[in-house]
């Protein structure tokens, strides 16, 4: 388990490894899976989801080039930025763990919109990385007051991620 002092926002990373991966069972979806989600989230028409962000990194140039600007295509195709695609598990649970973190500061930080965002991300993230289990822990309504905290940390409970006590204490508070 990882021991975290504080969220000052120079707390050790979590690595992600892959003991970790095999332990909590994670598995990156499919190429065919996170373009059916991605549509199906854009289907959904919500302004203010989040969620099709995450899955937009881990779909290849060609899965994913029909939602992207017409300007980064053509940047893409004349060379000046490389398309880069998050196409293996390590990479993605390091990206879930490292936002895992920012999350907590923003719950702590009464960050509203952050908090709100960032909530929806990991829930990407844990649908990502094949936790449907966990996907529907963090969305949980009666998880997020306040500032999705008592959600982060039942998620990190789950995962054996230890949180701040400070999170911990800031969890049981309600707004």
């Amino acid at each position: 388990m990882t021991e975290l002092k504080c969220l000052s926002g120079d707390e050790p990373r979590i690595k992600a490894t892959q003991e970790f991966i095999d332990k909590h069972k994670f598995k990156l979806r499919t190429q065919e899976e996170i373009l059916e989600k991605y549509k199906e989230y854009e289907d959904d028409g919500r302004m203010f989801d989040f969620r099709p962000e995450v899955l937009l990194e881990h779909l290849s140039y060609e899965n994913s080039s029909q939602f992207l600007s017409d300007e980064y295509k053509a940047k893409v195709s004349s060379g000046e930025i490389k398309h880069t695609c998050v196409d293996n598990v390590i990479e993605a649970t390091q990206d879930f763990l490292d936002y895992m973190q920012f999350a907590w500061r923003k719950a702590q930080d009464e960050r509203v919109l952050s908090a709100s965002r960032s909530i929806q991300k990991l829930s990407a993230w844990l649908w990502l990385l094949n936790r449907e289990d966990l996907e529907s822990k963090i969305q949980e309504d009666g998880l997020y007051n306040p500032y999705g905290a008592p959600a982060l940390v039942e998620v990190c409970k789950a995962l054996e991620i230890n949180v701040p006590e400070s999170l911990i204490e800031f969890s049981k508070q309600k707004c």
